[in-house]
């Protein structure tokens, strides 16, 4: 029984641990690839990200510059073109505006066109959009620009007009530069996910990896429990049965010849040999103890019990009288035995009573017990049988052996008498009443059934 419990226990913490490790290979290797995905997200955002940082950087500073230059040329009101050359200035940092923005719109097509924009794709679009307006506007302002340049003096109307333009176009770049902070913001917060995303599942990978260092320490600890429970069984088995004086009971779980994997597994197989020398030599002296009680207690020739078991159950018997048990005794001698041994030889004298006992079995109960009293004479203790239930049995048996039919044996008789106990009664005395009614059934001429003399 414990061996088939440690079995299962070991089946099922077994089961249980595959499962467990292939769902945490599962979370794993899920694990890994979204550990991939982040970091190929997190390049391309990057890809984005930090070229448009760079370009708000550079333009904000371009920006600078311009508003600069147009307080200086405002201040002076357009007469000193010479020194300020603002023609020439303004080509250079629209040029360099151009290159910044043209790098950004490039950046943004690019990864557009390759879906590779992992958030806010319209805004995208609408940066696209504005950069175009701000060419467009720049354009304006450009050649606004030379035709006033080339007027001897600058009215108010015409300056207000160019600072008009030149007011679109720091609103158009200021629209840039806020949308260029907008998607980088973005970008912060989808990165700052992904961050949080990452710190997750590392803390995932390794939670999984302390359940299953756990997992596999909880088996492997299960596993040596389960063997120190087998061998300690084992050891209780031999302390039992040694005790009770009973076989041992073998564990078939190791088989001979199996090399043992470990020290464990050396000393449950040397302790499996130990076993199997000692059942061995237990079987044996329980041979020759049940030889020797077969000696001692039945009768060599017709297997019935001898005078010495019936010394031992007349005891027993009467003490559960005593307490309520009732029985009753019936003795039985084989009529004119002597003639048969005389004139058919005592051997076949000997088939005559094993054949008789033989009979007699068959018309007794497993609980009934068969005596040999000696030579021909007999006793049968029936317990829990009243005297009435005693003289049927009798007279079946006595019916029995009258109408046998044996080719290899002669005919022969029964005379039967029967007592039932009685309080105070001693091993003596309800012997003597069976006696007594089986000498009255020879007296009645033999093949009868008597009961006890009141």
């Amino acid at each position: 029984m414990l061996h088939w419990l440690n079995a299962s226990l070991n089946r099922k913490i077994g089961s249980l641990f595959v499962v467990l490790l292939s769902f945490l290979f599962i979370v794993i290797i899920f694990s890994i690839y979204k550990l991939r995905l982040i970091d190929y997200e997190m390049k391309e955002v990057a890809e984005v990200d930090i070229p448009l940082n760079e370009v708000m950087e550079q333009a904000e500073m371009l920006q600078l510059k311009q508003h600069v230059f147009m307080e200086q040329f405002r201040r002076l009101g357009g007469f000193d073109q010479h020194s300020l050359d603002p023609k020439a200035q303004f080509s250079d940092r629209r040029a360099e505006l151009v290159q910044l923005l043209n790098r950004a719109t490039n950046v943004i097509s690019e990864n557009i066109d390759r879906h590779r924009v992992r958030f806010e794709l319209i805004e995208h679009e609408e940066l696209l959009d504005e950069i175009n307006r701000f060419h467009q506007i720049s354009d304006l302002f450009e050649k606004r620009l030379a035709v006033v340049l080339n007027e001897s003096s600058l009215s108010e109307d015409k300056w207000r007009e160019i600072e008009t333009i030149a007011a679109q176009l720091d609103g158009s770049m200021n629209s840039i530069l806020h949308q260029i902070e907008s998607l980088s913001l973005e970008a912060a917060r989808y990165t700052e996910k992904h961050e949080r995303e990452f710190m997750f599942i590392n803390g995932l990978l390794g939670v999984g990896a302390f359940v299953i260092g756990l997992l596999l320490t909880v088996y492997i600890i299960q596993i040596i429990r389960l063997r120190i429970m087998r061998i300690h069984y084992q050891v209780e088995t031999i302390h039992q049965s040694l005790e009770k004086g009973s076989p041992i009971e073998l564990n078939p779980s190791n088989a001979a010849g199996v090399k043992p994997q470990d020290e464990l597994g050396e000393l449950e197989q040397d302790l499996q040999k130990m076993v199997r020398r000692l059942s061995d030599e237990m079987v044996g002296r329980m041979e020759v103890e049940r030889q020797l009680m077969m000696l001692a207690t039945r009768d060599k020739l017709t297997g019935a019990y001898n005078r010495h078991k019936w010394d031992e159950q007349i005891k027993e018997s009467l003490d559960l009288a005593q307490r309520g048990v009732e029985f009753s005794l019936i003795m039985l001698d084989i009529d004119h035995f002597k003639k048969i041994n005389d004139e058919y030889g005592h051997q076949l004298g000997d088939k005559v009573l094993e054949y008789f006992v033989t009979s007699l079995n068959t018309c007794l109960r497993k609980s009934d017990l068969l005596f040999r009293m000696g030579g021909e004479e007999f006793a049968v203790l029936l317990p829990q049988q009243s005297l009435e239930k005693a003289e049927q049995v009798g007279e079946r048996i006595r019916t029995h052996i009258e109408t046998m039919e044996e080719t290899h044996i002669p005919s022969f008789t029964v005379s039967l008498g029967i007592s039932a106990y009685r309080a105070a009664d001693d091993e003596n005395s309800i012997l003597a009443r069976a006696d007594k009614a089986l000498y009255k059934s020879k007296l009645n001429g033999r093949n009868t059934v008597t009961l006890e003399i009141e």
